[in-house]
Formats: C-alpha cells, structure tokens, sequence
C-alpha cells in the first residue's frame, strides 16, 4: 500500500482503542514535561532545559493537530533529529541508559508525526525490557537506497516486556506499511531484542523538526 492509499483507518483513528495509544503517546510527554520543571531537573539549567520542554510542547501539539486532520502530510524527516529528539523524551521518562549511535543526517519521505510515534514505541518499549539495570541502543543509518531506525535492548527478549498498551508495535506496523518500508524484529529469550524499523531513502527538502 502506498502512502497515497494510506486512509484514517490505516491508523487506527475508527478503532476504539485507538484512544488508548494516544493517551499512552500523550503521557509521556506530559510526564517529561513535570519532570523537566521539578527542582530535581536543575541540573538542564539554562538552554538546554528550556529546549527540551519546547521540544515536548511541540511534539505535544504536532500529535493533537494530526488527530484533527489524520491525513497523510508526506514530507522529507531527518530521520537522525527525530530519533535524537525520541531519545531524549525516553531519558526523562524511563532513565534507562540510552546509547545513540549518531550518524549523518539521514532523510525519509515521511509524516513526520507517525514516524516520530513509532520510533517513541519502540524505545519505550526497549525502556521497558531493559528493566532498571538494562541499556537501550539506538542507530540510524543508511545504505542500498534504504533508511533504517535500528533499537536494541538487553533485556529478557521479546515478549516479556511489563506490560503496556499492547499497541506500539501496531503504530510501528502502521508507518513501515503507510511509507513502503518494513520491519526487521530479532529476539532470542535472556539475549534481548532488536527492531529494525526501514524505509526508502528520500531525498526531499529536510523540513524543521
């Protein structure tokens, strides 16, 4: 299915529990946010802080305008500042050990909202496995005329994450079919899991993110 094919009901939007994953989606913003103006977040004084809270702001409101328009919006994502941005909600939100393995600016032809919520997934759900002593890694990189979002954990292996929503991969799911990619899961029980979310390389104007 192309993206132009794509409909609201690709994504869930007729589906009941569609409110659930986005009130899942939503309280991890919220959460960073509390935790970003509590004194305990003292230590982000300055610039830093602040950009990270316009950063969840902004990821706030481009989730609710999507849910009042949910069209497709087609455009060229740097692919390697969303998922930085993914990564660093997930560190205030899980304080799980994320290592990113930044690349060059990698670019897809994407909506920019789907793919920011699918990348949010799966690191939450890594978070998740890798438990309170576990680490998360997080690669974008690129090759053979395809992008790809590869995230890791050490965790017990698929299938034993805390439980949750139970649709983040459906969210995954529904970007990799919504924009001609696909995805890539490997897990073995104790050895941890590896989700390989990838797409065709796009080579459109990177629009701000």
């Amino acid at each position: 299915m192309s993206a132009a094919d794509a409909s609201p009901s690709t994504f869930g939007y007729d589906d009941p529990q569609h409110l659930l994953q986005l009130c899942h989606d939503l309280r991890q913003y919220v959460a960073a946010g509390l935790f970003l103006s509590e004194p305990a977040a003292a230590e982000l004084a300055g610039p830093g802080r602040l950009a990270l809270i316009h950063q969840q702001f902004r990821a706030i409101a481009e989730l609710l305008e999507v849910e009042q328009t949910p069209a497709l919006r087609i455009g060229g994502v740097n692919l390697t500042q969303l998922a930085g941005e993914c990564a660093d909600l997930v560190r205030l939100t899980h304080r799980v050990p994320v290592i990113f393995e930044r690349a060059p600016r990698v670019v897809v032809a994407a909506d920019q909202a789907l793919l920011r919520r699918a990348v949010g997934n799966l690191l939450d759900n890594a978070c998740r496995a890798a438990g309170g002593t576990g680490h998360v890694q997080l690669r974008v990189g690129s090759g053979d005329g395809e992008a790809f979002v590869e995230v890791s954990d050490d965790g017990p292996g698929f299938g034993e994450i805390a439980a949750g929503t139970g649709h983040g991969l459906q969210v995954v799911t529904a970007a990799a079919r919504a924009f001609g990619g696909r995805i890539e899961v490997i897990s073995l029980p104790g050895s941890g899991t590896t989700v390989r979310l990838c797409l065709p390389a796009g080579r459109l104007t990177v629009r701000s993110a």
